[in-house]
């Protein structure tokens, strides 16, 4: 059987974790498990740190979920969420993302990220941003809850 979605970028602060915490968000820690298990190429891209953002993912037991995990390095320099995604998707060993393959975050740079890498672009409403700015950036899908992420047409 093959995997739902060819790869899945997530932000880190605002979509898996609940927005200033680092708590993970109602739902998504069974969600990343769900979707490793079925064998998803899992990427993180987020403005904070490499190391904190392992740390986060270790904290909340998906670490071994994600194949890529991308953010500001360890000198401090981050040069924009554009970038950080393409780093995440090299770190999977994409270049080309194939159609279907999907970014989750919670604000409108994830989306134009998303958008700038042909990924189809979804927001979360539990994040940061306002559904409404997510859609104006060019959000697919604002989900309410994680398990909505299963409904969304990926083509």
């Amino acid at each position: 059987m093959a995997p739902p979605f060819p790869a899945i970028v997530f932000d880190l602060d605002g979509t898996l974790t609940s927005p200033g915490t680092t708590r993970p968000a109602p739902g998504v820690v069974a969600l990343v498990q769900t979707l490793h298990a079925r064998g998803v190429p899992l990427a993180l891209a987020t403005s904070a740190g490499t190391a904190a953002a392992r740390r986060v993912l270790d904290d909340l037991g998906l670490l071994g979920c994600f194949g890529s995990v991308a953010g500001r390095g360890v000198d401090g320099v981050l040069a924009g969420k554009d970038a950080v995604v393409g780093e995440a998707l090299l770190g999977l060993g994409i270049t080309d993302a194939a159609p279907g393959s999907v970014l989750v975050g919670d604000s409108p740079a994830d989306v134009e990220a998303a958008v700038a890498h042909g990924l189809v672009p979804v927001g979360v409403a539990w994040g940061g941003g306002s559904p409404e700015a997510l859609r104006a950036a060019g959000a697919r899908v604002v989900l309410e809850h994680p398990d909505e992420l299963w409904s969304v047409e990926a083509s």
